[in-house]
């Protein structure tokens, strides 16, 4: 079994235009026209039997719609996660609803959103994802379309996983996008933060990234690949050179995920 815990898509009206923008934006290439349709034939074709659709409320303003395609789109194959703002003057209850409709998570995407990981502002939101048992995606480190400072670094991230310690948190791109050393000195030691793979293939050298698998343990990982941007095939290809246990692999590919999704 594979299962994903790292995919995209938008609304058809407007996924093909994001895709596009996005990229450019970031100058990377895309390997979906952004839609579910083309995300699902590519799943299909590389052995992946589930896949999480991550989805981010950019603002307050589009939080209930962002929302309300997180549940039209949430099913056993392709659980979604939804997005809370916390600027949103509802982001409690939204929460409530994405939790009553059966969502297991939400994802944050700190850049887009516009603030610190570490800012108290956001705490009172991490304590309701923990009360209500939804588990808390964020893009850890840089990103490619945006500037400097990281408004999600390993530190800061650290900081906020360490304040809600009965919750769980999962950060990307093996905790940080080009921070594997920070990733294994801030976040691995901490037992309620889990890290994915999602497009590490492509900007984490094999050594590097094995280091950090290692220090988070097999329990802590989950295999993802952030498509549009990267496939399964690469992904998978990636973890295999790094020749890990058996074991290790049978949690990496689906037995964590399967913890998190039908806990």
């Amino acid at each position: 079994m594979l299962i994903d815990f790292h995919t995209h898509i938008y609304p058809e009206k407007l996924a093909s235009r994001t895709v596009e923008t996005l990229g450019a934006k970031a100058h990377i290439p895309h390997y979906t026209d952004g839609t579910l349709g083309s995300l699902t034939a590519l799943m299909d074709r590389e052995g992946v039997d589930r896949f999480v659709l991550l989805h981010i409320a950019t603002s307050p303003k589009n939080e209930g719609n962002v929302n309300a395609f997180a549940r039209q789109t949430n099913s056993a194959r392709h659980p979604s996660f939804g997005s809370v703002h916390p600027d949103s003057a509802r982001w409690k209850e939204e929460l409530l609803a994405l939790k009553e409709a059966g969502v297991k998570g939400v994802k944050f995407h700190n850049e887009y959103q516009n603030f610190f990981a570490d800012d108290e502002k956001a705490f009172p939101v991490y304590a309701e994802c923990g009360r209500l048992g939804l588990a808390m995606l964020f893009h850890g480190g840089a990103d490619l379309a945006f500037s400097p400072p990281e408004k999600c670094s390993p530190a800061r991230m650290a900081r906020a996983a360490k304040a809600f310690p009965s919750a769980n948190f999962i950060f990307a791109h093996l905790g940080g996008m080009r921070s594997a050393k920070e990733s294994v000195e801030f976040l691995a030691p901490l037992a309620n933060v889990f890290t994915d793979t999602a497009f590490s293939s492509q900007y984490v050298p094999l050594s590097a990234g094995r280091e950090v698998i290692e220090a988070f343990g097999a329990e802590r990982v989950l295999f993802g690949t952030d498509c549009p941007w990267d496939t399964p095939a690469r992904t998978l290809a990636y973890l295999k050179a790094m020749r890990l246990p058996p074991l290790w692999e049978e949690k990496i590919f689906y037995g964590n995920a399967l913890q998190i999704l039908e806990d």
